[in-house]
């Protein structure tokens, strides 16, 4: 039983047909890490007011996408949809009355995809380019300290907002259900990474 279950992992994961890295009812998931182009980069500065630190972390993103044709015109195309969660920072010091106040938003995107995955024959490689649109929801927390009254004001609120995406990307299979991808476009993201899984 044993061997039976490795040699079918085995020729799942090295099987040797990279003829078509995107069919038709194929199932595919990124999971990765971007750049985000309405974030903040650096530790900011400073002046006589007093001092900030701006930082940024994600977008932390994932998508699925299913093959729905088969090769129309050059490619192929595909459906599907994604999750990003992105957080900023900013933190202020200020000279005048010894006040900290720490600015957080979390961002979290929602989005539905469509995709063009163009024929071009190389194998393990996959090239696409597409359009996507989603809901953004925000939520802030603003939490300020007094260091001359030693109190905390903590006030928090969330908020919705539309976006779109135009991007391409590349994926290149290490097997026939592993690889990586690089993606680049306008939107909730600049550039992003990761892995790719197909079933």
């Amino acid at each position: 039983m044993k061997k039976h279950l490795l040699f079918a992992i085995c020729a799942l994961c090295i099987g040797s047909s990279y003829a078509q890295d995107f069919v038709k009812g194929g199932n595919y998931v990124t999971v990765g890490y971007g750049l985000d182009p309405w974030g903040h980069r650096g530790l900011g500065a400073g002046n006589a007011w007093g001092t900030y630190k701006k930082s940024t972390i994600g977008p932390i993103v994932a998508t699925y996408e299913r093959g729905i044709t088969d090769v129309l015109g050059i490619g192929r195309i595909g459906v599907g949809g994604g999750v990003g969660q992105t957080f900023y920072t900013e933190k202020y010091n200020w000279n005048i009355g010894g006040v900290e106040d720490v600015y957080r938003t979390s961002r979290l995107s929602i989005s539905v995809r469509g995709t063009y995955h163009f024929e071009f024959d190389v194998p393990k490689m996959d090239v696409y380019a597409g359009v996507g649109g989603g809901l953004y929801i925000f939520t802030d927390t603003d939490k300020e300290y007094n260091a001359i009254t030693a109190s905390y004001a903590t006030t928090k609120k969330s908020r919705l907002g539309g976006g779109y995406h135009v991007f391409a990307g590349i994926r290149y299979y290490f097997t026939p259900v592993f690889g990586v991808f690089a993606e680049a476009g306008h939107g909730h993201r600049a550039l992003s990474g990761g892995m790719v899984f197909a079933f």
